[in-house]
Protein backbone atom coordinates (compact mmCIF):
# COMPACT_ATOMS: atom_id res chain seq x y z
CA UNK A 1 0.00 0.00 0.00
CA UNK A 2 2.77 2.31 1.05
CA UNK A 3 4.45 1.68 -2.34
CA UNK A 4 1.27 2.31 -4.16
CA UNK A 5 0.89 5.50 -2.63
CA UNK A 6 4.85 6.52 -3.12
CA UNK A 7 3.92 5.62 -7.39
CA UNK A 8 0.65 8.11 -7.11
CA UNK A 9 3.17 10.78 -5.43
CA UNK A 10 5.78 10.47 -8.21
CA UNK A 11 3.12 10.27 -11.08
CA UNK A 12 0.23 11.75 -10.03
CA UNK A 13 -3.02 11.33 -12.58
CA UNK A 14 -4.26 14.82 -12.67
CA UNK A 15 -2.32 16.92 -15.60
CA UNK A 16 -2.14 19.87 -13.51
CA UNK A 17 -0.22 18.02 -10.90
CA UNK A 18 2.62 17.28 -13.23
CA UNK A 19 2.60 21.34 -13.97
CA UNK A 20 4.41 22.62 -10.37
CA UNK A 21 7.13 19.83 -11.13
CA UNK A 22 7.59 20.60 -14.77
CA UNK A 23 8.48 24.31 -13.64
CA UNK A 24 10.75 23.62 -11.25
CA UNK A 25 12.82 20.63 -13.07
CA UNK A 26 13.02 23.17 -16.18
CA UNK A 27 14.11 26.28 -13.11
CA UNK A 28 16.88 23.16 -12.29
CA UNK A 29 18.13 22.87 -15.96
CA UNK A 30 17.98 26.84 -17.11
CA UNK A 31 19.85 27.05 -13.50
CA UNK A 32 22.66 24.55 -14.46
CA UNK A 33 22.69 25.93 -17.74
CA UNK A 34 23.51 29.25 -16.76
CA UNK A 35 25.86 28.09 -14.17
CA UNK A 36 27.91 26.31 -17.02
CA UNK A 37 27.55 29.25 -19.04
CA UNK A 38 29.00 31.72 -16.54
CA UNK A 39 31.47 29.50 -15.19
CA UNK A 40 33.22 29.05 -18.96
CA UNK A 41 33.67 25.44 -18.11
CA UNK A 42 32.41 24.59 -21.73
CA UNK A 43 35.00 23.77 -23.72
CA UNK A 44 34.81 25.71 -27.13
CA UNK A 45 38.18 25.56 -28.56
CA UNK A 46 38.60 24.12 -31.96
CA UNK A 47 41.58 22.03 -31.17
CA UNK A 48 39.55 19.51 -29.26
CA UNK A 49 37.68 17.15 -31.32
CA UNK A 50 34.04 16.61 -31.86
CA UNK A 51 32.08 13.70 -29.26
CA UNK A 52 32.16 10.63 -30.78
CA UNK A 53 29.29 11.19 -33.02
CA UNK A 54 28.03 15.30 -32.90
CA UNK A 55 29.55 15.89 -36.00
CA UNK A 56 27.54 13.42 -37.88
CA UNK A 57 24.47 14.34 -36.01
CA UNK A 58 25.17 18.30 -36.97
CA UNK A 59 26.00 17.58 -40.18
CA UNK A 60 22.09 15.35 -40.53
CA UNK A 61 20.58 18.17 -39.04
CA UNK A 62 22.16 20.52 -41.84
CA UNK A 63 20.68 18.09 -44.67
CA UNK A 64 17.06 17.87 -43.15
CA UNK A 65 16.87 21.70 -42.41
CA UNK A 66 18.47 22.63 -45.95
CA UNK A 67 16.27 20.18 -47.65
CA UNK A 68 13.19 21.79 -46.02
CA UNK A 69 14.18 25.51 -46.65
CA UNK A 70 15.10 24.63 -50.06
CA UNK A 71 11.90 22.76 -51.49
CA UNK A 72 10.19 25.99 -52.78
CA UNK A 73 13.38 27.09 -54.82
CA UNK A 74 13.00 26.74 -58.80
CA UNK A 75 16.04 26.44 -60.85
CA UNK A 76 16.73 28.17 -63.94
CA UNK A 77 17.13 25.80 -67.16
CA UNK A 78 20.32 27.02 -68.29
CA UNK A 79 22.59 26.19 -65.94
CA UNK A 80 24.46 24.06 -68.07
CA UNK A 81 25.09 27.00 -69.54
CA UNK A 82 29.02 27.44 -70.22
CA UNK A 83 29.33 31.33 -69.61
CA UNK A 84 27.43 30.46 -66.13
CA UNK A 85 29.50 27.97 -65.42
CA UNK A 86 32.65 30.61 -65.94
CA UNK A 87 31.32 33.03 -64.34
CA UNK A 88 30.76 30.98 -60.82
CA UNK A 89 34.39 29.34 -61.43
CA UNK A 90 35.69 32.90 -61.11
CA UNK A 91 34.34 33.46 -58.13
CA UNK A 92 34.96 30.16 -56.51
CA UNK A 93 38.51 30.30 -57.35
CA UNK A 94 38.72 33.13 -55.25
CA UNK A 95 36.72 32.37 -52.79
CA UNK A 96 35.79 29.06 -52.58
CA UNK A 97 38.20 27.11 -53.26
CA UNK A 98 40.13 28.16 -49.69
CA UNK A 99 37.78 25.50 -47.89
CA UNK A 100 36.16 23.38 -50.44
CA UNK A 101 39.19 22.52 -52.79
CA UNK A 102 39.72 22.06 -56.63
CA UNK A 103 39.46 19.15 -58.68
CA UNK A 104 43.46 17.61 -58.09
CA UNK A 105 44.21 19.81 -55.80
CA UNK A 106 43.01 19.78 -51.59
CA UNK A 107 42.06 21.92 -49.09
CA UNK A 108 44.05 24.37 -47.42
CA UNK A 109 45.48 22.91 -43.82
CA UNK A 110 44.45 26.61 -42.20
CA UNK A 111 40.46 25.85 -42.65
CA UNK A 112 40.51 22.20 -42.08
CA UNK A 113 41.98 23.05 -38.67
CA UNK A 114 37.94 24.32 -38.61
CA UNK A 115 35.26 22.31 -36.46
CA UNK A 116 33.12 21.37 -38.06
CA UNK A 117 35.61 20.95 -41.16
CA UNK A 118 34.32 22.33 -44.63
CA UNK A 119 33.12 19.39 -47.24
CA UNK A 120 35.35 18.48 -50.15
CA UNK A 121 32.84 19.66 -52.73
CA UNK A 122 34.67 18.09 -55.63
CA UNK A 123 32.98 14.72 -54.21
CA UNK A 124 30.38 16.52 -52.57
CA UNK A 125 28.53 18.73 -54.47
CA UNK A 126 26.86 16.05 -56.36
CA UNK A 127 24.83 14.86 -53.51
CA UNK A 128 22.99 18.19 -53.09
CA UNK A 129 20.21 19.37 -55.65
CA UNK A 130 20.69 22.34 -57.45
CA UNK A 131 17.71 24.51 -55.08
CA UNK A 132 19.98 22.83 -51.90
CA UNK A 133 23.28 24.18 -53.19
CA UNK A 134 21.40 27.60 -54.01
CA UNK A 135 20.33 28.08 -50.56
CA UNK A 136 23.60 27.22 -48.77
CA UNK A 137 25.33 29.88 -51.01
CA UNK A 138 22.89 32.59 -50.32
CA UNK A 139 22.19 31.67 -46.61
CA UNK A 140 25.14 30.22 -45.66
CA UNK A 141 24.94 27.82 -42.35
CA UNK A 142 25.37 29.23 -38.82
CA UNK A 143 28.24 28.08 -36.78
CA UNK A 144 29.93 26.69 -38.95
CA UNK A 145 31.96 29.13 -40.70
CA UNK A 146 30.09 29.01 -43.65
CA UNK A 147 28.85 32.52 -44.33
CA UNK A 148 25.86 33.81 -46.40
CA UNK A 149 26.52 35.71 -49.72
CA UNK A 150 27.54 39.09 -49.19
CA UNK A 151 25.10 40.13 -51.71
CA UNK A 152 21.48 38.71 -50.78
CA UNK A 153 19.97 40.47 -53.94
CA UNK A 154 22.12 38.81 -56.49
CA UNK A 155 20.26 35.92 -57.04
CA UNK A 156 21.76 36.16 -60.47
CA UNK A 157 25.14 35.67 -59.25
CA UNK A 158 24.42 33.28 -56.96
CA UNK A 159 23.09 30.96 -59.87
CA UNK A 160 25.99 31.09 -61.75
CA UNK A 161 28.05 29.52 -58.89
CA UNK A 162 25.37 27.18 -58.89
CA UNK A 163 26.01 26.09 -62.41
CA UNK A 164 29.92 25.62 -61.73
CA UNK A 165 29.60 23.97 -58.22
CA UNK A 166 27.00 21.34 -60.86
CA UNK A 167 30.16 20.99 -62.89
CA UNK A 168 32.71 20.62 -60.37
CA UNK A 169 32.77 17.15 -59.60
CA UNK A 170 33.46 16.05 -63.61
CA UNK A 171 36.16 18.69 -64.14
CA UNK A 172 39.69 17.64 -63.90
CA UNK A 173 42.51 19.48 -62.70
CA UNK A 174 43.57 21.35 -65.84
CA UNK A 175 40.09 22.33 -66.87
CA UNK A 176 39.07 23.53 -62.97
CA UNK A 177 42.43 26.00 -63.47
CA UNK A 178 41.06 27.35 -66.76
CA UNK A 179 37.56 28.24 -65.50
CA UNK A 180 38.61 29.25 -62.30
CA UNK A 181 41.84 31.78 -62.93
CA UNK A 182 41.36 32.22 -66.87
CA UNK A 183 43.87 34.95 -68.21
CA UNK A 184 45.22 35.03 -64.51
CA UNK A 185 47.37 31.84 -65.25
CA UNK A 186 49.46 33.60 -68.07
CA UNK A 187 49.60 37.11 -66.34
CA UNK A 188 53.22 37.53 -64.92
CA UNK A 189 53.05 38.08 -61.53
CA UNK A 190 55.12 40.83 -59.14
CA UNK A 191 57.41 38.51 -58.09
CA UNK A 192 60.02 35.94 -59.32
CA UNK A 193 58.34 33.19 -58.25
CA UNK A 194 57.21 30.15 -61.12
CA UNK A 195 53.88 29.19 -61.47
CA UNK A 196 52.32 25.99 -60.88
CA UNK A 197 52.56 23.60 -63.21
CA UNK A 198 49.98 21.07 -64.59
CA UNK A 199 52.62 18.03 -64.06
CA UNK A 200 52.74 18.89 -60.35
CA UNK A 201 53.55 16.73 -57.03
CA UNK A 202 50.35 16.18 -55.94
CA UNK A 203 52.01 15.29 -52.24
CA UNK A 204 49.54 14.76 -49.49
CA UNK A 205 50.52 15.94 -46.28
CA UNK A 206 49.94 15.30 -42.66
CA UNK A 207 47.57 16.32 -40.29
CA UNK A 208 46.12 16.48 -37.05
CA UNK A 209 42.91 13.88 -36.22
CA UNK A 210 43.61 13.44 -40.10
CA UNK A 211 41.11 10.51 -38.91
CA UNK A 212 38.11 12.61 -37.76
CA UNK A 213 34.58 12.70 -39.30
CA UNK A 214 34.39 13.72 -42.47
CA UNK A 215 36.68 11.47 -43.91
CA UNK A 216 36.60 12.55 -47.13
CA UNK A 217 38.44 15.74 -46.35
CA UNK A 218 41.50 15.93 -49.00
CA UNK A 219 44.66 16.29 -47.38
CA UNK A 220 46.45 17.09 -50.64
CA UNK A 221 48.48 20.17 -52.21
CA UNK A 222 45.95 23.18 -51.53
CA UNK A 223 44.12 24.28 -54.19
CA UNK A 224 44.81 28.02 -53.01
CA UNK A 225 46.72 30.14 -50.97
CA UNK A 226 45.35 33.45 -49.35
CA UNK A 227 45.22 35.99 -51.60
CA UNK A 228 47.15 39.42 -50.87
CA UNK A 229 46.74 41.37 -53.80
CA UNK A 230 45.85 44.49 -52.18
CA UNK A 231 49.44 44.05 -50.49
CA UNK A 232 51.80 42.86 -53.04
CA UNK A 233 49.99 44.94 -56.03
CA UNK A 234 49.11 42.25 -58.02
CA UNK A 235 45.74 43.59 -58.78
CA UNK A 236 45.37 43.17 -62.11
CA UNK A 237 46.31 39.35 -62.18
CA UNK A 238 42.94 38.87 -59.92
CA UNK A 239 40.61 40.96 -62.12
CA UNK A 240 41.68 38.98 -65.12
CA UNK A 241 40.21 35.80 -63.62
CA UNK A 242 37.23 37.02 -64.94
CA UNK A 243 37.69 40.30 -67.18
CA UNK A 244 40.61 38.92 -68.70
CA UNK A 245 43.71 41.04 -69.45
CA UNK A 246 42.16 42.79 -71.99
CA UNK A 247 38.66 43.23 -69.61
CA UNK A 248 36.84 42.18 -72.34
CA UNK A 249 35.09 39.22 -70.38
CA UNK A 250 35.67 36.03 -70.65
CA UNK A 251 33.84 33.74 -73.66
CA UNK A 252 30.26 33.75 -73.28
CA UNK A 253 28.76 36.60 -72.04
CA UNK A 254 28.26 36.56 -68.64
CA UNK A 255 31.02 38.59 -67.87
CA UNK A 256 30.85 42.58 -68.61
CA UNK A 257 33.39 44.16 -71.04
CA UNK A 258 35.04 47.02 -69.01
CA UNK A 259 37.21 47.87 -71.63
CA UNK A 260 34.45 49.80 -73.50
CA UNK A 261 33.56 51.60 -69.83
CA UNK A 262 35.34 55.06 -69.25
CA UNK A 263 37.73 55.37 -66.51
CA UNK A 264 35.65 57.76 -64.51
CA UNK A 265 32.87 54.88 -64.76
CA UNK A 266 35.17 51.97 -63.49
CA UNK A 267 36.39 54.37 -60.75
CA UNK A 268 33.22 55.22 -59.59
CA UNK A 269 31.86 51.84 -59.53
CA UNK A 270 35.17 50.13 -57.77
CA UNK A 271 34.47 52.93 -55.40
CA UNK A 272 30.80 51.78 -54.57
CA UNK A 273 31.25 48.37 -54.87
CA UNK A 274 34.01 49.40 -51.91
CA UNK A 275 31.82 51.24 -49.72
CA UNK A 276 28.64 49.10 -50.38
CA UNK A 277 26.70 51.60 -52.30
CA UNK A 278 26.36 49.28 -54.87
CA UNK A 279 25.94 45.40 -54.79
CA UNK A 280 27.48 42.43 -55.54
CA UNK A 281 28.98 39.50 -54.25
CA UNK A 282 31.99 38.94 -56.62
CA UNK A 283 33.16 42.72 -56.68
CA UNK A 284 32.71 43.90 -52.88
CA UNK A 285 35.37 41.43 -51.51
CA UNK A 286 38.03 42.29 -54.13
CA UNK A 287 36.89 46.40 -54.54
CA UNK A 288 36.86 46.39 -50.32
CA UNK A 289 41.10 46.00 -50.14
CA UNK A 290 41.72 48.26 -52.36
CA UNK A 291 42.65 51.73 -51.44
CA UNK A 292 41.75 54.68 -53.88
CA UNK A 293 45.21 54.75 -55.94
CA UNK A 294 44.72 51.29 -57.16
CA UNK A 295 41.30 51.91 -57.79
CA UNK A 296 42.53 54.93 -60.48
CA UNK A 297 45.33 52.69 -61.87
CA UNK A 298 42.83 49.71 -62.27
CA UNK A 299 40.49 52.64 -64.02
CA UNK A 300 43.11 53.59 -66.43
CA UNK A 301 44.41 50.53 -67.20
CA UNK A 302 41.15 48.63 -68.22
CA UNK A 303 40.17 52.12 -69.59
CA UNK A 304 43.19 52.71 -72.13
CA UNK A 305 42.43 49.12 -73.45
CA UNK A 306 41.24 48.25 -77.14
CA UNK A 307 37.48 48.69 -77.01
CA UNK A 308 35.61 45.76 -79.46
CA UNK A 309 32.43 44.05 -79.89
CA UNK A 310 31.51 41.55 -77.32
CA UNK A 311 29.37 39.33 -79.50
CA UNK A 312 30.17 38.32 -83.05
CA UNK A 313 26.73 36.61 -83.69
CA UNK A 314 24.25 39.03 -84.73
CA UNK A 315 20.53 39.41 -84.34
CA UNK A 316 17.61 38.86 -87.10
CA UNK A 317 16.85 42.34 -88.42
CA UNK A 318 13.09 42.85 -86.96
CA UNK A 319 14.76 42.13 -83.51
CA UNK A 320 17.17 44.41 -84.24
CA UNK A 321 14.60 47.16 -85.53
CA UNK A 322 12.78 46.58 -81.94
CA UNK A 323 15.74 47.47 -80.10
CA UNK A 324 16.60 50.33 -81.88
CA UNK A 325 13.08 51.64 -81.39
CA UNK A 326 13.26 51.01 -77.50
CA UNK A 327 16.97 52.60 -77.43
CA UNK A 328 15.82 55.47 -79.42
CA UNK A 329 12.30 56.51 -78.35
CA UNK A 330 11.16 54.09 -75.45
CA UNK A 331 7.67 52.85 -74.68
CA UNK A 332 5.72 55.86 -74.42
CA UNK A 333 2.59 53.55 -73.67
CA UNK A 334 4.36 52.40 -71.06
CA UNK A 335 5.98 55.78 -69.72
CA UNK A 336 9.25 54.97 -70.65
CA UNK A 337 11.70 57.16 -72.51
CA UNK A 338 14.53 55.99 -74.94
CA UNK A 339 17.78 54.33 -73.24
CA UNK A 340 20.30 56.51 -75.01
CA UNK A 341 18.47 59.73 -73.38
CA UNK A 342 20.80 58.51 -70.55
CA UNK A 343 23.66 56.17 -71.78
CA UNK A 344 24.45 58.34 -74.59
CA UNK A 345 25.53 61.22 -72.73
CA UNK A 346 28.67 59.40 -71.01
CA UNK A 347 30.91 62.38 -72.41
CA UNK A 348 29.25 64.48 -70.00
CA UNK A 349 28.21 62.09 -67.48
CA UNK A 350 30.36 59.63 -67.72
CA UNK A 351 30.06 58.45 -63.92
CA UNK A 352 26.45 58.19 -64.05
CA UNK A 353 25.58 55.96 -66.79
CA UNK A 354 27.67 53.22 -68.23
CA UNK A 355 28.88 52.77 -71.92
CA UNK A 356 26.98 50.01 -73.02
CA UNK A 357 27.34 50.23 -77.09
CA UNK A 358 29.34 46.50 -77.96
CA UNK A 359 28.62 45.50 -74.10
CA UNK A 360 27.49 41.32 -74.27
CA UNK A 361 24.41 40.70 -74.98
CA UNK A 362 23.71 38.36 -72.34
CA UNK A 363 25.25 40.35 -69.95
CA UNK A 364 23.23 43.75 -70.47
CA UNK A 365 19.91 40.62 -70.82
CA UNK A 366 20.52 39.35 -67.40
CA UNK A 367 21.20 42.74 -65.70
CA UNK A 368 17.67 43.67 -66.99
CA UNK A 369 16.11 40.74 -65.61
CA UNK A 370 17.93 40.50 -61.89
CA UNK A 371 16.78 44.53 -61.92
CA UNK A 372 13.38 43.57 -62.50
CA UNK A 373 13.47 41.44 -58.88
CA UNK A 374 14.23 43.94 -57.27
CA UNK A 375 10.66 45.48 -55.73
CA UNK A 376 9.87 48.31 -57.99
CA UNK A 377 9.29 50.82 -54.89
CA UNK A 378 12.97 49.78 -53.84
CA UNK A 379 14.12 53.12 -55.49
CA UNK A 380 17.81 54.57 -55.59
CA UNK A 381 18.59 52.80 -58.80
CA UNK A 382 16.21 53.84 -61.67
CA UNK A 383 16.86 50.83 -64.14
CA UNK A 384 14.71 48.64 -61.35
CA UNK A 385 11.20 50.92 -62.46
CA UNK A 386 12.51 50.81 -66.08
CA UNK A 387 12.99 47.36 -66.03
CA UNK A 388 9.62 46.45 -64.16
CA UNK A 389 8.13 47.87 -67.64
CA UNK A 390 9.90 45.81 -70.16
CA UNK A 391 9.07 42.96 -71.14
CA UNK A 392 11.23 39.84 -71.95
CA UNK A 393 11.09 40.27 -75.72
CA UNK A 394 11.84 44.16 -75.17
CA UNK A 395 15.10 42.77 -73.45
CA UNK A 396 16.70 40.52 -75.96
CA UNK A 397 15.96 43.29 -78.47
CA UNK A 398 17.25 46.20 -76.63
CA UNK A 399 20.26 43.73 -75.62
CA UNK A 400 20.89 42.64 -79.06
CA UNK A 401 20.77 46.22 -80.54
CA UNK A 402 23.17 47.04 -78.45
CA UNK A 403 25.31 44.36 -78.89
CA UNK A 404 25.70 44.89 -82.33
CA UNK A 405 27.12 48.57 -81.88
CA UNK A 406 30.38 49.57 -82.35
CA UNK A 407 31.63 51.06 -79.10
CA UNK A 408 32.32 54.79 -79.75
CA UNK A 409 29.74 54.89 -82.29
CA UNK A 410 27.67 57.97 -83.11
CA UNK A 411 24.26 58.05 -81.13
CA UNK A 412 22.14 55.54 -82.40
CA UNK A 413 19.03 58.79 -81.63
CA UNK A 414 21.03 61.00 -84.63
CA UNK A 415 19.72 58.49 -87.11
CA UNK A 416 16.35 57.36 -85.42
Amino acid sequence: MLSLRWIRTLFPARWTQWVGPFLLAGAAAGLFAMGILVSGVANLAASTPHPEGWARLLHYAFQRSTAHHAADITSPSDLANIALIAKGAGYYGTACAHCHGGPGLGQNPIVLSMRPRPQYLVREAGTFRASELFYIVKHGVKYSGMPAYPAQDRDDEIWSIVAFLQALPKLTTAQYRALAYGDALKTPDSTAVVPLGDGFARRPYSFAHSDEWPLESSYTHPAIGFDTFSIDGAVTKTCSRCHTDAGSGRDGGAIPNIAILKPDYIRKALTDYASGKRHSGFMQPVATQLDDRQIAQLAGYYGAQPQHRSDSAAASADVLARGRRIATVGIPARGLGGCADCHDITKAAAKAFPAIDGQHRLYLADRLRQFRTVPEKAGGNPMIAIAHRLKDGDIDAVAAFYAARTPGAPSPIAGK
